[in-house]
């Protein structure tokens, strides 16, 4: 026969002093604590760029005595005065990058919550009751909480989130430098269309007089009928392609409104005309742009950030300590709760989750996951910016070689075009080779504006590639990122 509830024997403190570091011991069964971060950036990078090779002899020697931005600062040279007022424009009226500052500000915050958590939370109840023939009960009371970060899980989260703000401003940083290359590339696009157009003009003209004389010809009885259409489909044709063209600067002059920040009424003009850079000197070494790169020190954070949601994690499955106190009363009357019916108390509670199904198990798998996951994600990254810089380096010898090449057949290809009209009007040659001399020569001067847009592209791309500010001149709103206070503790 079971004896009631009530007559069992209860544990005594002996029993329970024996048991708990037992119940301790089992919850700390299986927490074993995640391995730390294998990547080391400073091992990734090589030790010279591959496609440096053709740089002048002394190149890599002198790189190695100038950092970074000492060395991108040489070899740049597009800073006219008209483009670095549209870059300052850009960087007051962008909504791409205000939109940006939004997001660092809202990690800023989330910064601020987490710090939080390591405080006290203090509040204040009051309240009034009334009980049937007992009239009313009026209350106040202070209470207060702590949980006490034994394990060091809310460190852990506030590393997190120091971690993730430093990611939002390495962001908001790269954002601001591709603006300014936007800006660069964009500018470069519009005095490419500009001189396109006037190209263009300049070749209806020269087909509309060409045009003019073999009319005057075919009167005569000097030229074919055939001729003639030839010339006028020719001259029809460049006036065809000009008003395409005439399209496509007003789309590029939208772009870059857009980008300032303005209404795209393609108004904007270019009075400047596609400079030509020098040759480089010298590169910065592979390993400066892995702490150069914006985005790469994002991607860097972000990984450093999931290290610690790890962290957090597996702390979270040890038990918690709280500390609580209150102090306050209750009474009849508001007047009568000062004095002795006010009392305080203390108290501390230990809790420990014994049995959850696994999810706390599972959600630190979860961080391991994706630790592991951003892992690759930030070798992708660098990787990627490796790939980058050995582009745009292959791209500047290519071109460079291209552009000289061009140069000589747009020479050769004018006088072909001159010579063959002459002959032809002489009738040593038909009008089918006056019209081939005509096209090769537009192809010729239409590469050469190509070109040397592609070369100011490419130099841009490859400053930013490296991770540097196009101009020291510009003032950007260059926030530092700063983790020299976050202790970041292998998990």
């Amino acid at each position: 026969m079971l004896s009631p509830p009530c007559l069992l024997k209860q544990p005594s403190l002996t029993m329970i002093k024996r048991v708990w570091p037992a119940v301790i011991a089992s919850l700390l069964v299986g927490c074993a604590a995640p391995q730390p971060l294998s990547i080391q950036p400073d091992a990734i990078a090589p030790e010279q760029w591959s496609s440096a090779q053709g740089m002048h002899p002394d190149a890599h020697d002198s790189a190695k005595g100038l950092d970074a931005e000492a060395q991108m600062a040489n070899f740049f040279g597009l800073h006219t005065p008209q483009l670095l007022t549209l870059v300052q424009e850009a960087l007051a009226h962008s909504h791409a990058l205000a939109s940006a500052r939004e997001k660092m500000l809202q990690s800023e915050l989330a910064l601020r919550i987490a710090k939080a958590d390591r405080f006290p939370t203090v509040g204040l109840t009051s309240g009034i009751d009334r009980v049937e023939d007992s009239g009313n009960t009026v209350s106040l009371s202070a209470n207060a909480s702590w949980s006490v970060d034994i394990w060091g899980e809310l460190s852990a989260s506030q590393k997190q989130a120091q971690l993730e703000y430093a990611a939002a401003v390495a962001t908001f940083n790269q954002e601001q430098i591709t603006l300014i290359a936007d800006v660069y590339r964009q500018w470069f696009q519009l005095q490419e269309a500009q001189l396109l157009v006037d190209l263009f003009k300049e070749r209806s003209q020269s087909l509309q007089s060409d045009l003019e004389v073999i009319e005057s010809g075919y009167l005569n009885g000097l030229y074919e009928a055939l001729d003639l259409y030839l010339a006028r489909n020719d001259a029809n044709a460049q006036v065809a392609a000009l008003a395409e063209q005439e399209q496509v600067l007003k789309e590029t002059q939208r772009s870059l409104e857009q980008l300032l920040g303005r209404y795209p009424d393609a108004a904007i003009g270019a009075d400047e005309a596609l400079p030509l850079i020098p040759m480089m000197s010298d590169v910065p070494l592979p390993a400066s742009i892995i702490k150069q790169r914006s985005d790469l020190q994002a991607s860097w954070l972000t990984l450093l950030a999931t290290d610690q949601a790890l962290a957090a994690a597996h702390r979270a499955r040890f038990p918690s300590l709280t500390l609580t106190g209150s102090y306050g009363g209750s009474s009849d009357a508001l007047s009568n709760l000062v004095g002795s019916n006010l009392a305080w108390s203390v108290g501390a509670s230990l809790a420990a989750t014994i049995f959850d199904a696994g999810q706390r198990e599972a959600n630190q798998s979860i961080k391991a996951s994706q630790r592991r996951e951003q892992e690759q994600v930030y070798l992708d990254a660098v990787y990627t910016a490796f790939t980058e810089v050995e582009n745009a380096l292959t791209a500047e010898s290519s071109l460079r070689k291209q552009y000289t090449l061009y140069l000589e057949a747009q020479d050769n290809a004018k006088q072909a075009e001159s010579l063959s009209f002459e002959r032809y009007q002489r009738g040593l040659e038909d009008y089918n080779t006056v019209l081939e001399a005509q096209r090769r020569s537009l192809d010729a001067q239409t590469n050469i504006l190509s070109l040397r847009r592609a070369l100011l592209q490419n130099r841009v791309d490859l400053m930013v590639a490296l991770g540097g500010q196009l101009d020291p001149s510009l003032t950007v709103e260059h926030t530092p990122v700063n983790t020299s206070q976050v202790e970041i503790p292998h998990s």
